[in-house]
């Protein structure tokens, strides 16, 4: 009896470890969303708004008129994309991934987010959540090829996140901006 429920408890252990963990941050709905509330003490919330719009323009090149605002509730939200390099099969492959960023200003803190993440190349265009669904993961399993590839973009999606966050925060810690810098 010992020797079956030992065999079934290394079974159980080998089968979870084959299986991939791509851990992402999920919202109540199941959309990936990478968020954070970050404190800016002795920041207003107009400098706050200020910087957040400033980060648009020198981060993304993007002019005022162009961006989603909301004076009322201090926000400022863009789709827009960057190019990353993924390796799959020893090549580099360029990838866009499209993403929405929306920061929320409040007197001494704002929050960010970013969303809606989609990857596209020449020939996909796949929604985060669908590209790591349950059933990709099963697949990875399965597939060592199909894994690599999932692990690939894993990398290169986080990667291009953090430095998304580094320049969000970057930006909205600079002494307020001044109306003649748009």
């Amino acid at each position: 009896m010992k020797k079956i429920f030992f065999f079934l408890l290394f079974a159980t252990f080998a089968v979870n470890a084959q299986q991939p963990k791509f851990d992402f941050p999920l919202n109540e709905n199941g959309q990936i969303i990478f968020t954070e509330v970050v404190p800016a003490e002795g920041k207003t919330k107009q400098d706050l708004f200020t910087n957040s719009k400033m980060f648009f323009v020198n981060t993304y090149k993007v002019t005022q008129d162009k961006l989603k605002q909301n004076a009322e509730a201090s926000s400022v939200s863009d789709t827009q994309y960057s190019i990353m390099t993924v390796k799959i099969n020893g090549a580099d492959v360029k990838v866009k991934l499209y993403y929405t960023v929306a920061i929320l200003s409040k007197d001494n803190k704002y929050k960010y987010e970013i969303k809606n993440i989609i990857t596209k190349t020449e020939v996909t265009e796949t929604p985060l959540e669908k590209l790591f669904d349950k059933t990709a993961a099963e697949k990875a399993a399965q597939k060592p090829k199909t894994m690599e590839i999932l692990n690939a973009y894993y990398g290169a999606i986080n990667a291009e996140i953090e430095t998304i966050k580094s320049n969000i925060k970057k930006e909205m810690s600079k002494a307020s901006a001044n109306k003649n810098d748009w």
